[in-house]
């Protein structure tokens, strides 16, 4: 496992003026674990965390643990159910957009449940490039049943590295119920994003710490007229907003605004088959956040040079449709049928089935057309995300 391969384990970290002594075995992330806490002198399972304090049970009392030391080992007990972990990632680095400059570490997971898990907390093991190993324990949401969850921690890290990688595991009343896999470990490289909503912030941190060179086009996708719009519209304005990453990949769509919903097409196709170069900060590469203006008229439509902005600060929403064209289906009575979405953070379905009306004539065009939609991304603190969505759709008689 890679993110175990050093031998040099610290003793001592502070996160928060908290210090916790930690010991960490090697071979607890080969299987089922349990992390255990000194208390008056006996090493006691955490079934809980407040925050980043640990928490144990005594005497049928629940007690919070602010100064130990912290043992992970192999546990005995396995649960009755498990999580599966469909999506994760994680950005180390430093956040050029603050006052401070904070190095930090940002995972972000998707997961479902097979059963409801309450007491839920995470256990980090980050191993950077450079600069010593952190071991974190966090305090996360329950985990519910109800479809997809997402886990968003950020976390402050020792600065002075320059990548690596990390292991996790998730944990409900003390026992693990992340289903592991043993070559799983998660690169990440020592770029961020900007967390900021102002300009002047940017401004401030290029110009004192050095230049931050925007995100910019290799080689353009040429924006098409929509056909449906020939004859009818002259022309219309659009805009998006999305993140290119450190390898000059459109990694999600943050928002879309057009004078005809026929746009909406043209441009997601045009944003994420435009093959870029990604910004830099001081050389490095470094995920950044764009605007991007197009003018569509049915001679020659065209996209204008990419703007690098601050990442905007979001409230969280579900994902929304903005081009959701229902085929139109003769049926002999009303007919209601109920589609699960999975949506993705670049707004497009990648999975569909009917949960209701399978039997309908409707079914198959509808299937069919729904994979066609572009949705605005669902957003879960502050961040865009995949989604699962039950949406109903109803057919009536066509004269």
């Amino acid at each position: 496992m890679k993110y175990l391969a050093r031998n040099r384990i610290p003793s001592f970290f502070r996160v928060h003026g908290l210090v916790v002594t930690i010991s960490f075995l090697t071979r607890a992330l080969l299987g089922q674990s349990q992390v255990l806490v000194s208390y008056e002198d006996e090493m006691l399972p955490v079934v809980a965390m407040s925050g980043a304090t640990p928490l144990v049970e005594v005497s049928g009392e629940r007690l919070m643990v602010p100064d130990a030391f912290v043992r992970v080992e192999n546990g005995n007990e396995f649960t009755d159910g498990s999580i599966e972990v469909l999506e994760h990632d994680a950005l180390m680095g430093q956040d050029y957009g603050s006052a401070l400059g904070g190095f930090f570490f940002r995972f972000v997971a998707t997961v479902r449940a097979e059963r409801d898990f309450e007491d839920c907390f995470i256990l980090f093991a980050i191993t950077p490039e450079k600069g010593e190993n952190t071991y974190l324990l966090r305090e996360i949401p329950d985990i519910n049943t109800k479809g997809t969850e997402r886990i968003l921690i950020t976390l402050p890290v020792n600065p002075g590295f320059g990548g690596g990688a990390f292991g996790y595991k998730i944990f409900s009343k003390g026992q693990e119920i992340r289903r592991y896999e043993p070559d799983d470990p998660i690169i990440v490289d020592g770029t961020s994003r900007g967390s900021t909503s102002s300009d002047d912030s940017v401004r401030r941190s290029s110009d004192a710490s050095g230049p931050v060179e925007p995100a910019g086009v290799l080689q353009a996708r040429l924006l098409d007229f929509p056909k449906s719009l020939m004859g009818k519209a002259g022309g219309g304005y659009a805009s998006a907003i999305y993140s290119i990453d450190q390898e000059g990949r459109v990694i999600e769509i943050i928002d879309f605004a057009a004078d005809h919903v026929e746009f909406i097409p043209e441009v997601w196709k045009t944003v994420v088959e435009t093959r870029y170069e990604a910004g830099t900060y001081q050389g490095e590469p470094l995920v950044t956040t764009v605007r991007q203006n197009f003018f569509f008229n049915e001679f020659a439509p065209f996209s204008e040079a990419l703007e690098m902005i601050p990442y905007p600060e979001m409230k969280d929403r579900d994902a929304t449709p903005v081009y959701s064209p229902i085929p139109e289906v003769k049926v002999a009575k009303k007919v209601v049928l109920k589609v699960e979405l999975l949506v993705s953070k670049l707004g497009r379905v990648v999975n569909a089935k009917i949960l209701e009306g399978a039997e309908s004539p409707a079914a198959d065009e509808t299937l069919e057309a729904v994979t066609e939609w572009i949705f605005l991304p669902a957003v879960i603190e502050g961040y865009p995300t995949d989604q699962t969505v039950t949406i109903p759709l109803s057919f009536g008689i066509k004269g």
